[in-house]
């Protein structure tokens, strides 16, 4: 009896640890230290290898590393990103077909044809040039600059979706350098259009970001390029070159390269709003230096509406000028301050001397804007329209007052008007339009503008010259120069004598 105990309890005792031992082996128990941490390694068992480490283990290795990836990716789209993102389906490429009239020189000399009694042969050379522009609204009305599309006789519209339309010009104005092309689309589309901004808010220092096509069609890709820069300044006037017929004002500076095929394409902030049209940049070389130029967009605003309602600028007439104060005017008059500007001259039955001006006072003020210089009043003339009142601050006699003046519509536009043969436009001298060029001869006509592409857009005659004589024919008025140009034939040399800022000058010109 007590052998069969014995046996029963050494079959326990044996079972109890034969199963201690296989739970060892399957890791059930675990020791990192003392004798049983050396058996175990001795029977080839790592620690810590359970699936259920290693399946947390990866889960949380898994997790930080899409972390880490998310926040990559919300570094990389960065506001500049997104902006470009916003902006860049509403950029688009213009190529533009331009005509040129040129005359073929003998190599006999260039009296040559003139000793046949026969003019110089004429061809028309087409010209290809290339632009950015950005779409304005969903009807497909793109904004962009006159140096881009003047003379097109043929305009190009490519969308960043490889989309060709042709484009139509609504209007342009130069001195400004901006104008209006219209998508001509077969059905109804509605365009991808961007947000106009507020270009009085730019802060010197925020980010810009150049958007344009300066390869134009020299890459397949039809999708704009990106670069970025600062607001370098603001309000930079730019010296007008001799002839030039924009007037670039109150410009934006931006370091954001502005290269050739930019031009007409948006300049963007942060926020991906249109703070201004790119529009040059100052080289001394053929690259980018750095010092880029747009129109701000507060300015085109005023264009836009224009060339939109009436497909030019319809500028206004005031009718004075005015000058700086130097110290010796200041003297003369007895002025105290050195602010302001001197009402030099008052046109007769212009809207200044409707309104009471004379000459003398010294004007302060325009609405809120202080007239620190003859370029801030320029400025004010350049954006008055005809019926929009102005507020004007006057001091006289010691005295300030305000003095509401009306700008009436320029009298050449309203004034009698024909185009000659040759596409040149004039006027009639009116009581008004003498008024207007401060001048007493009403004799001869004024030149208002010429036919994109004509002759005589290349004779080099400017906007309100007044055309005295032909040869040595006087001109009385608007119908003796339509009759004499009308007797003109082509391949002809003529000597315009013309009135221009006060002074007689010859103009040859080859009709």
């Amino acid at each position: 009896m007590e052998r069969l105990k014995a046996i029963i309890i050494a079959i326990v005792i044996g079972s109890l640890l034969g199963g201690f031992f296989m739970f060892l082996i399957l890791g059930y128990f675990k020791s990192n230290t003392g004798p049983g941490s050396a058996f175990m390694d001795s029977l080839g068992v790592l620690p810590d290898t359970t699936p259920n480490s290693i399946t947390a283990d990866s889960s949380a290795n898994g997790n930080a590393a899409y972390k880490a990836a998310d926040d990559i990716d919300n570094t990389r789209r960065n506001a500049i990103v997104r902006a470009a993102d916003k902006v860049g389906p509403a950029v688009v490429s213009l190529s533009v077909i331009q005509v040129v009239h040129t005359r073929s020189s003998s190599p006999l000399g260039n009296d040559f044809w003139g000793f046949l009694f026969l003019p110089p042969p004429s061809r028309e050379r087409k010209v290809l040039s290339l632009g950015s522009g950005v779409i304005i609204n969903p009807e497909g009305y793109i904004l962009t600059n006159n140096h881009v599309v003047e003379g097109a006789k043929e305009i190009k519209v490519t969308l960043i979706s490889g989309d060709e339309y042709p484009g139509r010009m609504i209007g342009t104005d130069p001195v400004t350098d901006l104008a209006v092309v219209k998508i001509i689309a077969d059905k109804p589309v509605k365009f991808p259009n961007v947000v106009l901004g507020d270009s009085d808010d730019m802060i010197i220092g925020e980010w810009a970001i150049a958007i344009g096509n300066p390869f134009g069609y020299l890459l397949e890709d039809p999708k704009p390029t990106v670069t970025v820069g600062v607001i370098s300044a603001t309000n930079r006037d730019i010296k007008p070159e001799e002839g030039m017929k924009a007037v670039y004002r109150k410009m934006i500076q931006t370091d954001a390269s502005i290269n050739p095929g930019n031009s007409g394409g948006p300049l963007v902030n942060a926020l991906g709003e249109v703070i201004g049209i790119n529009t040059f940049i100052f080289t001394s070389g053929r690259g980018s230096e750095g010092i880029g130029f747009a129109v701000p967009i507060n300015r085109a605003k005023l264009v836009i509406n224009d060339l939109l309602k009436f497909g030019e600028v319809v500028k206004a007439w005031i009718g004075l000028n005015v000058h700086s104060i130097t110290p010796d005017i200041a003297q003369s008059l007895d002025i105290s301050t050195n602010h302001g500007l001197i009402i030099s001259s008052v046109s007769d039955n212009s809207p200044a001397a409707r309104a009471g001006l004379i000459p003398g006072d010294l004007l302060l003020k325009v609405g809120k804007s202080e007239m620190k210089s003859v370029a801030d009043w320029d400025e004010m003339v350049t954006y008055a329209r005809a019926g929009r009142a102005l507020g004007l601050n006057i001091l006289r006699n010691s005295k300030e007052f305000s003095i509401v003046v009306v700008p009436e519509e320029i009298p050449s536009r309203v004034a009698p008007a024909k185009t000659d043969k040759f596409g040149l436009k004039v006027a009639e001298i009116t009581p008004g339009v003498a008024s207007f060029a401060d001048i007493t001869d009403r004799q001869g006509v004024m030149v208002i503008g010429a036919v994109d592409t004509s002759w005589a857009a290349g004779w080099g005659l400017r906007e309100d010259d007044i055309i005295r004589q032909i040869g040595r024919r006087k001109i009385e008025n608007l119908d003796d120069y339509i009759d004499i140009m009308a007797k003109i034939g082509r391949g002809y040399r003529l000597v315009f004598m013309i009135q221009r800022n006060g002074k007689i000058i010859p103009v040859q010109v080859i009709t």
